[in-house]
């Protein structure tokens, strides 16, 4: 897969953590993270998170911490915002998933000068 599809899969990411943030959406895990659908398939292989980390299924991202408070404080199947806490978790998932989307865009940039 090129890089720009990649770029375009992480940009969709950070639209996901948009909606979730703003209360319009919930967050199913790998069921609907646009890398997760791509590059999950039980290995975890060309996920640009685990590219970016250096760590496959998002350890090393904020996601860990996301999840591990819906589960322990919520428990609830479906995660989404239910305190400020699960906005502040939120929030820095999408600034870690925006801050991805730059570093590719930076990588592509000094490819192309090549």
């Amino acid at each position: 897969m090129k890089i720009i599809n990649k770029i375009r899969v992480m940009e969709s990411s950070v639209r996901k953590w948009d909606k979730i943030i703003a209360g319009k959406g919930s967050d199913g895990g790998v069921l609907d993270c646009p890398p997760c659908r791509i590059y999950y398939m039980l290995i975890c292989v060309g996920c640009p998170i685990a590219e970016y980390t250096g760590k496959k299924f998002c350890k090393g991202s904020p996601y860990v911490p996301w999840y591990w408070h819906q589960t322990e404080v919520h428990g609830h199947i479906r995660k989404k915002i239910y305190c400020p806490e699960c906005l502040k978790l939120a929030q820095d998932m999408r600034d870690f998933m925006a801050e991805i989307v730059e570093h590719m865009k930076e990588k592509e940039k000094k490819e192309q000068k090549v």
